[in-house]
């Protein structure tokens, strides 16, 4: 399961998200010295907004893209993917009227103008656009395409945003635009590569259409449960603190995303590989896929460990002084963010089983639960309780898949952890 062709795999991703990860992270030294604490308290209000409307914009069958990339050769999949873009036409429209309904309520809530809520919801819509098809490329084992529509999308985002920043003064709009006009270039972009690669037939399909929604729509409260837990501390950090609070916390969770950034590429390099290999259910690869989870499971830790270990040193280096702050709970987040890559291999076996409405109550649960530690410990401890509500219920969520997926496809853990022993002593 795992050779050389995978092991290439793992390491392009790697590298790609890496180099996409790491175009933003690089901006931090520049950005933090121009921007206020409050002006990357209003660039956190507009990702947390992103995010909740990508959820809406599409029902995030982009991810029954992904999957049903696996079964094209029973199905149309070029009209399984414009029955899926149908859906992101008239769920965006929708969404566009429920912010032009909910206009001042939302702008209160996220501190942002009226204007970037709309930007948002069309810059969502593109989003889905480049996910349909990254999903397609991760799905079809293209990692080099895949790396270079991500590092397109990060260099569009951090050259522009640099130049609006630094050269035209515009500040936090300036941020906004260059991440806005990244996700809009690639976007289009993507929709010409599904035209052009013959990947999508508008000729639609009633079944299809239904069958992408019964995927996606248990999916919008598990990304709804999701953003709860990673999102909502930013939207309480602003309300009941300040925006200045808010670009501290922000940075602190830049920081962390080294962590984020290899739990992403394994398993963007490593699933399609899992699902072939939980598809043949044989008790040989059942033992290699425990195997390399618990040698995931404690890297990610360690890695946390690490990153919080050296981030008071660095973060004088990286940030501005007035975000140096953030080197108190940076190993908290971090390691919610190790939690959140462990939960994101185990959520692998409850896709392919379609079970994705329980995933859903987990999320929310958690979510929930997130937002109410978050709201007691905020009291308390400040951002520091934040990020300890942050980590508790990224590693409740992670257990509760982690037992959910072993109900679904039970796999040899205790076999896999004696074998790691064995070679350990052997050696």
């Amino acid at each position: 399961m795992f050779n050389l062709q995978v092991i290439r795999s793992v390491l392009l991703f790697t590298a790609t998200n890496a180099l996409a990860s790491g175009l933003p992270l690089l901006l931090l030294p520049v950005l933090t010295r121009v921007l206020s604490p409050e002006d990357y308290g209003l660039v956190a209000m507009y990702s947390v907004l992103l995010t909740a409307l990508g959820a809406l914009t599409g029902m995030s069958v982009h991810g029954a893209v992904g999957m049903r990339y696996f079964d094209r050769d029973a199905i149309d999949f070029p009209k399984y993917v414009g029955s899926c873009l149908l859906i992101l036409v008239l769920t965006t429209g929708i969404v566009f009227i429920l912010v032009a309904l909910f206009e001042r309520p939302l702008a209160a809530l996220t501190s942002l103008p009226a204007k970037w809520l709309f930007i948002a919801v069309l810059a969502s819509g593109m989003q889905f656009l480049l996910l349909t098809m990254l999903s397609i490329f991760q799905s079809a084992k293209r990692a080099s395409m895949f790396g270079l529509f991500r590092i397109g999308q990060a260099a569009v985002d951090a050259l522009l945003s640099l130049v609006l920043v630094v050269s035209f003064g515009l500040a936090w709009e300036g941020r906004l635009i260059g991440m806005t006009v990244a996700i809009s270039v690639l976007g289009a972009i993507s929709l010409v590569t599904l035209c052009y690669g013959r990947w999508v037939d508008l000729d639609i399909r009633l079944d299809y259409v239904t069958n992408a929604l019964k995927f996606g729509a248990p999916l919008v409260p598990h990304v709804v449960g999701g953003m709860l837990i990673a999102m909502a501390d930013r939207l309480l950090i602003t309300n009941f603190l300040d925006l200045a609070s808010t670009g501290i916390y922000m940075v602190a969770i830049q920081i962390g995303l080294g962590v984020n950034l290899l739990a992403d590429a394994s398993n963007r390099a490593v699933s399609p590989w899992l699902i072939e290999a939980i598809k043949e259910n044989r008790r040989q690869k059942n033992v290699v896929i425990a195997t390399f989870c618990v040698i995931y499971f404690v890297a990610l830790v360690l890695l946390a460990l690490v990153v919080g270990v050296l981030a008071p040193l660095m973060l004088p280096l990286l940030v501005g002084q007035a975000f140096r702050g953030a080197s108190s709970f940076v190993m908290l987040i971090a390691l919610g963010q190790a939690f959140g890559g462990m939960y994101l291999a185990v959520s692998n076996l409850v896709f392919y089983r379609g079970k994705t409405a329980y995933l859903a109550a987990i999320t929310i649960s958690c979510g929930i639960l997130n937002v109410a530690l978050a709201y007691l410990l905020l009291r308390v401890e400040g951002l520091v309780g934040v990020a300890q509500a942050y980590a508790a219920a990224q590693l409740l969520m992670f257990l509760s898949v982690f037992v959910l997926s072993h109900r679904l496809h039970p796999l040899p853990w205790l076999d896999a952890l004696r074998s790691l022993l064995r070679g350990k002593l052997a050696t």
